[in-house]
């Protein structure tokens, strides 16, 4: 087995710690919580010869800049250009954020419908952040390429929602739906499966 297949169990995670990682071949970059690793969850998972799957809890990628990195890796590896490299970074930025605050810690965007809006939603996210479960749930992101594409995955372990309810056009005082407008005009394709907790996105080269 070469080195591009080797994972890699890492604790502590820091944004400068995972930008060095991304820089090596590795497979899979799994974090573990309190010297525990999810073993049985992503010894199954199959990375592709070009691509990489990250395995983070939620307040470690909340902490971090993953969508920056992840494009920033892609484009070290010279998988995509300067210009593409922008884009995936944008669309990636809005998959996780939704991963992480609609998927596992369960905020519904109507958080925002409150005349206090954004302050409570805020609050929100930061009384869930202290939750030990809510942040132990993980987000995993595949990410594998081709010499026509790049596909990124985002999964997170949150209640899933009904994607067929995403609008095809927002207006302008919409608080909620923009970030999928948003993925839609920038990506390739946009695809939402497992109940609307796997968020793809496909970056053609």
């Amino acid at each position: 087995m070469g080195r591009s297949r080797l994972a890699l169990l890492v604790s502590d995670v820091d944004r400068e710690a995972l930008a060095a990682v991304l820089a090596q071949p590795y497979a899979a970059i799994i974090e573990g919580v309190d010297g525990e690793f999810p073993v049985g969850e992503w010894t199954a998972v199959a990375v592709p010869p070009a691509g990489f799957y990250l395995s983070l809890t939620t307040g470690t990628i909340f902490s971090l800049q993953v969508a920056a990195l992840i494009s920033g890796a892609l484009a070290g590896r010279g998988v995509i250009s300067a210009e593409l490299r922008s884009v995936v970074e944008l669309c990636l930025q809005e998959a996780v954020a939704n991963a992480i605050v609609h998927g596992n810690l369960g905020i519904a965007s109507t958080a925002k419908d409150h005349p206090e809006g954004f302050r409570v939603f805020s609050q929100l996210v930061t009384e869930r952040l202290r939750d030990p479960a809510l942040r132990r749930r993980r987000i995993d992101l595949f990410t594998r390429w081709s010499d026509r594409a790049v596909d990124i995955s985002v999964v997170d372990q949150g209640a899933g929602f009904n994607s067929a309810a995403i609008p095809a056009e927002v207006d302008g005082a919409a608080r909620s739906g923009r970030g999928f407008i948003f993925m839609r005009a920038l990506a390739s394709r946009v695809e939402i499966t497992d109940g609307g907790r796997c968020t793809s996105l496909r970056f053609e080269l």
